[in-house]
């Protein structure tokens, strides 16, 4: 018995002592891979310092293969040691680093190699054999054939003159000549060179025109009685107005005053379109039209909670709606970024007021309001368009001034008149001038005078060639800088074959058309199955269906913008507020 519980022990022993092993195994191998990780972090932020290092390398490898070659043209390879890395400096007097011929027969490349551990940088630079690369102190043309014989003064550096040379005047540097007569002769010489002067007359006619610096001036609106006040005219009120922009730069010197206060506000308390900062300092913009014969539209307001006292933000409200109301026609954008979209409708005739910095009758959000709700604090650049302004255009030109031609452009006060009382309207089309009361001006936010310009789309030149009655196939290539979405249009056909047109086309549909495509059992939706469609609604007015099989499922848009897939008698999936109107959008169903 004492025999075999000293084997059970000597097993538990062993037991215990490879369990410990073990764990000490297992702590080793994470504590490897921990030291791994931090390795390859630091050595990351070293790869990057040693290719410096080899950069700089390589420039000192260059400059020690000009300083050999300068005096006596050696073309002999070198090398050197430096920073703990090698380079070898070697010469080309054929090709370039792309293995071209060199143009001129007095071209050489200079090529240096640099290595530091496992990091190699290459460069390369075009030397001529030319004395001082044709930078000579001086150049004697001498179309007279006149032996230069000057006296008087020095020249310092090398020297060339076309003829004889009788003259100690060079001090240091080396004299040539074409004849040998005095110097040391160069049977080619560099060309004359000439000055072309085009370039820079240019510059100084454009800099003795150019105005001083832009300052840019702002309103300053500081008691109940400041404002600006607009005129009802056909390009703002009178009238229906199915699209509409609204821009302007604020700085509000107090967000949260006992009042609300209006930034622009036109029509009453039936039509309208206002842009307000509510007593709890949020920015509101927004727009309505009430009469049930019209649109019956109790409004939509979007609103920001972010405003900065003492800040100079940029706040933009579009529309684009029609008779009855849709979803996304109001849009609200704060410095470039898109706030919110909202439902609505076009705005139907709404004279009465037009005011900045203050408001006459109109609605807030909160209800109606009779007047008096002043800004306190400053306004620039309110700029009114008859077009809805897309994101990317309202976020290039926010920073920029206007020419005043723009399309859509109906009014444009950018307050540079510094003095007086008219608020003149810049744009060119129409004649909008406001009148000021009591404001003052003060200087606006940091904008470029340079008037915005939207990019020219840039087509790639494409040809393609092939045998006769073969099928060719070419792809259209460009760009915009202004990342502005691309389309095609065919504007004549080949003298000889078809073309087919692929990658841009869809199908329109007015609300009858359908596509039919077959009794097809595939489509019969029971297990797993994804579908996805790219979609452009124009409105959500009825129930339009996306895609249906009769008795299996269909995939629709409701009346109220929501996406609504259902298999019948099974599951149904909703997304509700995730379409928007009039816009491309891809949508799938898993």
């Amino acid at each position: 018995m004492l025999k075999i519980n000293h084997k059970r022990d000597s097993e538990s022993g062993m037991i215990f002592i490879a369990s410990t092993m073990g764990v000490f195994i297992i702590l080793s191998l994470f504590a490897f891979y921990l030291a791994r990780f931090s390795i390859t972090e630091t050595r990351t932020g070293g790869y990057h310092m040693i290719d410096i290092k080899a950069r700089n390398l390589a420039m000192t490898g260059i400059e020690h293969g000009i300083q050999l070659f300068k005096p006596s043209r050696s073309m002999s390879e070198l090398s050197g040691s430096f920073n703990t890395g090698d380079y070898t400096v070697s010469f080309d007097t054929l090709n370039n680093e792309s293995g071209s011929s060199l143009p001129y027969s007095n071209y050489l490349t200079i090529k240096s190699k640099a290595t530091i551990n496992d990091v190699e940088r290459n460069l390369r630079l075009i030397l001529s054999s030319m004395p001082e690369a044709f930078c000579f102190s001086y150049y004697g043309n001498n179309l007279g054939s006149v032996t230069f014989n000057e006296d008087q003064g020095t020249i310092s550096g090398d020297m060339y003159h076309n003829g004889n040379v009788s003259t100690d005047i060079v001090l240091s540097g080396i004299k040539y000549n074409s004849t040998g007569s005095g110097g040391t002769q160069l049977t080619s010489p560099p060309s004359f060179p000439t000055l072309v002067t085009t370039s820079y007359e240019a510059l100084l006619t454009s800099a003795a025109s150019a105005s001083g610096p832009y300052t840019n001036y702002a309103l300053h609106f500081n008691s109940s009685s400041d404002q600006v006040h607009i005129p009802n005219h056909s390009d703002i009120n009178v009238g229906t107005h199915t699209q509409r922009t609204v821009e302007a730069w604020f700085k509000v010197d107090d967000k949260t005053r006992s009042h609300k206060q209006t930034i622009y506000e036109e029509g009453g308390t039936v039509r309208g379109l206002n842009i307000y900062i509510h007593t709890n300092g949020t920015l509101y913009g927004g727009a309505w039209n009430e009469p049930g014969g019209e649109s019956n539209w109790a409004g939509h307001w979007i609103p920001w909670n972010n405003v900065q006292d003492n800040t100079w933000h940029h706040v933009a409200v579009t529309l684009n709606g029609g008779s009855s109301i849709g979803p996304d026609a109001v849009k609200m954008y704060v410095d470039g970024q898109l706030i919110s979209t909202g439902s609505g409708s076009q705005l139907w005739q709404h004279v009465g007021d037009i005011k900045i910095g203050k408001n006459g009758d109109t609605k807030f959000h909160t209800g109606d309001d009779g007047g008096g709700e002043s800004f306190y604090g400053d306004i620039d650049e309110v700029r009114i368009w008859n077009v809805e302004r897309t994101a990317s255009q309202i976020a290039d030109a926010k920073d920029w001034t206007l020419n005043g031609d723009e399309t859509g452009l109906v009014a444009y006060y950018n307050f540079q008149e510094n003095s007086g009382t008219i608020a003149n309207d810049s744009q060119t089309l129409s004649n909008n001038d406001g009148t000021i009361n009591n404001a003052s001006w003060i200087s606006g936010p940091n904008l470029s005078d340079v008037a915005y310009s939207n990019s020219i789309p840039e087509a790639t030149a494409q040809t393609v060639t092939g045998n006769e009655d073969a099928t060719q196939t070419i792809t259209l290539t460009g760009s915009d800088a202004d990342g502005d979405a691309l389309t095609y249009t065919l504007e004549s056909g080949p003298s000889h074959g078809t073309i087919d047109q692929t990658g841009s086309n869809a199908l329109d549909f007015d609300g009858n058309d359908d596509v039919y495509l077959g009794n097809n059992s595939s489509l019969n939706i029971t297990n797993d199955i994804t579908v996805t469609a790219w979609i452009k609604p124009d409105t959500y007015t009825h129930r339009y269906e996306i895609m249906t099989n009769d008795d299996k499922w269909y995939w629709e848009i409701r009346s109220n913008g929501n996406l609504n897939f259902e298999k019948h008698g099974g599951q149904q999936v909703n997304c509700n507020n995730c379409l928007t109107h009039n816009q491309w959008q891809h949508i799938a169903i898993i």
